[in-house]
């Protein structure tokens, strides 16, 4: 399994600001990196979701053939009691 993911932002912390860029090119590349971040977040949460649904589907097909043996196990039990 994927673990969990660290925010996109990093929270704001006194003292840590950094002096405004008017760069142009480091922009971009930090655009970039949060599109990124962003979708590598979106990916790991797609997967994680399909991971749930189908172990879900199997539990549920699990559940329906328990429910299928018990009543032959059911009507077993009356074959043998009207044996008796």
């Amino acid at each position: 399994m994927i673990g969990p993911v660290q925010p996109i932002r990093p929270r704001a912390t006194a003292g840590a600001a950094s002096p405004p860029t008017s760069d142009a090119a480091s922009n971009d590349e930090a655009v970039a990196k949060e599109q990124a971040t962003l979708l590598a977040q979106q990916t790991a949460f797609n997967y994680q979701v399909q991971e749930r649904a189908e172990l879900l589907r199997e539990f549920n097909e699990l559940r329906a053939l328990q429910m299928e043996q018990l009543k032959h196990d059911d009507e077993i039990v009356k074959k043998w009691i009207d044996l008796i």
